[in-house]
């Protein structure tokens, strides 16, 4: 029977035990990122079969990652769904890449024949995650890239500019930037905003807890900038949260430069996450030439 329960700190090593040999550059496949997230998106989870489920409730519907571990999967997935149908009209797997999708696929085939039931599978575009070389976006490299090099030219000459690692002497400071830049967001943005932030809240708290690391840009001794991350694997860091005063031309190219050139000297690729189907947002992340998007897909049974 499925029991799920909240995420705490004291999960940590219960759920890296399961995604130590998962070696996946999707974000939601990270501890942190669910733990970050928890509330926000009302992250549970539960041990079935040597098996580790990830639940997701939003807008009250039920969502399942793809289960990790190692056993009979199909034999997990009939009870997995078959439980979740008993309580709602659907079941949704969600948050699995290509590689995934023939096992899910061919399980949710055999299953329908044997149930009656229907099944979908969608490529959800806005969660497209972006994967970047670390290399590239500390160089910024090649004529498609000029327009980024200019930026920080602009913003290296005009500028007395300097930088320094997140630390526990200078938390206090970045939280007070944070709160600043929140406050200058139009009402618009508040609902998307307010949800971020709850989870930028919990990064600050437990910061040094999940072994995150981040990095501030200051001028004339005022931050005008920062970003946050954390390693997926042994060869991928995600940069999962970066602020920028947009009064301040360059800042965002040059916090993201420089962060960069930090990560690249031990992580060979960049996770950027997705785009939130946010158009502005997608220009700008395809602006700085992705290697590849890392397709995100969703299984609806019904």
């Amino acid at each position: 029977m499925l029991c799920f329960q909240p995420l705490h700190l004291n999960t940590q090593s219960l759920f890296t035990s399961f995604t130590r040999k998962l070696d996946c550059q999707l974000m939601n496949y990270s501890f942190a990122v669910l733990f970050l997230y928890r509330n926000v998106c009302q992250i549970q989870y539960a041990v079935l079969n040597n098996f580790l489920l990830i639940k997701s409730t939003q807008h009250q519907d039920d969502f399942i990652m793809f289960p990790m571990g190692e056993g009979n999967l199909p034999a997990l997935l009939d009870q997995v769904a078959m439980e979740m149908l008993k309580q709602a009209k659907q079941v949704r797997f969600y948050q699995f890449c290509n590689d995934m999708a023939p096992l899910l696929t061919q399980w949710a085939e055999d299953f329908c024949r044997e149930t009656g039931n229907q099944f979908r599978i969608t490529s959800v575009r806005k969660d497209f995650e972006y994967i970047y070389s670390a290399k590239q976006l500390a160089l910024l490299e090649g004529h498609l890239l000029k327009p980024k090099r200019n930026q920080i030219n602009y913003f290296t000459k005009n500028n007395a500019w300097s930088y320094a690692l997140i630390n526990k002497e200078n938390m206090a400071k970045v939280q007070y930037f944070n709160a600043i830049w929140d406050n200058s967001k139009i009402s618009s943005e508040e609902t998307s905003l307010e949800k971020e932030n709850m989870a930028l809240q919990e990064a600050f708290t437990y910061f040094f807890e999940l072994n995150m690391q981040g990095i501030l840009l200051q001028v004339e001794d005022e931050i005008v900038a920062f970003s946050i991350g954390f390693p997926l694997n042994e060869d991928t860091f995600l940069v999962l949260f970066e602020k920028a005063d947009r009064n301040c031309k360059g800042a965002y190219t040059m916090i993201n430069k420089l962060f960069a050139t930090e990560i690249s000297k031990k992580y060979t690729y960049i996770n950027r996450a997705e785009d939130a189907g946010v158009e502005g947002l997608r220009k700008a992340k395809l602006s700085y030439l992705p290697e590849y998007l890392i397709e995100v897909n969703e299984l609806e049974i019904f």
